[in-house]
């Protein structure tokens, strides 16, 4: 299985922001949803490491520790990589974050709200004899209740993993996982064909839905998001004038652009339904140099265009950040 294709950018931070307060938590509990989950670096010897605990940056303001997560990748002798991390998944609705555990290398779901762990269950636990922590890419749904587990190296196919129950379905291995639905039935999945354009496919339990040979704007667009019906695709389209456009998967037609109004200094990053039909976009806030200050994540009414604010943040951390993950990344 190859590597998601519209992975998001990996960002070292540049920009000197105010730290904030730690708050202890043992479990990382809290009331409170993530806005992204961060790791500190280190210098070492004119360079910078990974080090510390994987940290939560929530809603409220306030920071936590996931202190069982594993954070450096590993060797294939038993040790580990101290110049490395590996990443987490965190889900689209910033409540569950997925990870291997530092005691076990096990993967595990934890509720950042509840507190509350679930162990995946199983041989999904662990990887398939051969492979380390490390050559695994996991995914985690909207609401964090599907996990995908994508092995980067080898032969072996993506399973898509049911994290109450354990149960789970597995993807063609010549396919890239792009995404799920928005309540996480379903799965998006592209290929490259015979004449070197790129199909994308829709996926559940039960085998392929939907799939077409794209046309370039959607091709050539991102963020993208699949609807629960396994046929929408909702596109999002940069340029001078932003907009939305929606592709239908089934009958391979493209709707109108519907114009978006972007706020100052903010690009696309991430889009998402909910269960609830309404579409999510998350930010990025730069500066002129192209640093990442911040972000936002907003609702997009899909037949005007109107964006309305759910939530703005800016990156809190000092100068030595190593790494961070949003939502849905």
């Amino acid at each position: 299985m190859k590597k998601r294709a519209f992975a998001a950018a990996v960002v070292t931070a540049f920009a000197v922001v105010a730290p904030m307060t730690v708050a202890e938590a043992s479990t990382g509990a809290a009331s409170s949803p993530a806005r992204y989950v961060w790791l500190k670096s280190c210098p070492k010897a004119g360079y910078t490491v990974p080090c510390g605990d994987w940290m939560v940056y929530r809603r409220d303001g306030t920071m936590t520790r996931i202190p069982d997560a594993q954070v450096h990748q590993v060797k294939a002798s038993g040790g580990v990589d101290g110049e490395s991390s590996l990443q987490p998944a965190l889900s689209g609705d910033g409540r569950r974050v997925a990870y291997f555990t530092a005691s076990t290398k096990k993967l595990v779901v934890r509720d950042l709200v509840s507190g509350k762990v679930y162990p995946v269950r199983g041989a999904a636990a662990k990887p398939p004899k051969g492979l380390l922590i490390n050559d695994l890419d996991t995914l985690l749904s909207y609401d964090g209740k599907q996990l995908a587990i994508d092995y980067v190296q080898g032969k072996e196919p993506t399973k898509v993993v049911d994290v109450a129950s354990g149960s789970f379905y597995t993807l063609p291995a010549d396919v890239a996982l792009q995404g799920f639905s928005g309540d996480g039935s379903k799965v998006m999945v592209t290929e490259s064909s015979d004449q070197n354009t790129t199909i994308f496919s829709s996926y559940d339990a039960d085998g392929e839905l939907n799939s077409q040979e794209v046309p370039q704007v959607v091709d050539d667009n991102y963020p993208l998001a699949l609807s629960d019906d396994g046929r929408s695709i909702a596109v999002f389209i940069e340029g001078r004038q932003a907009a939305v456009r929606f592709y239908d998967l089934s009958s391979d037609s493209v709707g109108p652009p519907v114009k978006v109004t972007m706020p100052k200094g903010e690009k696309a990053n991430r889009m998402a339904w909910q269960t609830s039909g309404r579409l999510l976009l998350s930010t990025y806030r730069i500066n002129t140099n192209g640093d990442v200050l911040g972000g936002g994540l907003r609702t997009v009414d899909v037949e005007t265009g109107e964006l309305k604010k759910v939530d703005t943040w800016s990156l809190q951390s000092r100068s030595n950040l190593w790494i961070w993950w949003l939502p849905g990344e």
